[in-house]
């Protein structure tokens, strides 16, 4: 039973998010970072901060397919990206270079 409960604790406790490609590069990436950079919060903010990066995805994914949509989009994306690595609790981190992959 204790082993079965510390499982199910390091589940919650630990962020597994994969989100989405929206098809804005500037987009995914402030949603990339903002995930990878999100575990850093304060344990009361990580759900809150998760939430909200689906939201937001799932919204940019729906509007991303529209042309007349997409230069504002990116533009958004953009300034998000650059408030948040001024004035977030987490701006050390959002304000990384993206580490490549593989």
């Amino acid at each position: 039973m204790k082993y079965r409960l510390a499982c199910l604790f390091a589940l919650a406790a630990t962020p597994a998010l994969a989100v989405d490609p929206t098809g804005i590069p500037e987009c995914d990436a402030l949603l990339h970072r903002y995930e990878a950079c999100s575990e850093q919060l304060k344990p009361k903010q990580v759900h809150a901060a998760q939430k909200e990066l689906l939201d937001a995805a799932m919204g940019m994914r729906a509007v991303s397919g529209d042309p007349t949509k997409r230069a504002d989009l990116i533009r958004y994306c953009n300034d998000t990206f650059e408030q948040m690595k001024k004035a977030s609790d987490i701006r050390e981190c959002m304000s990384q270079p993206e580490t490549p992959k593989p």
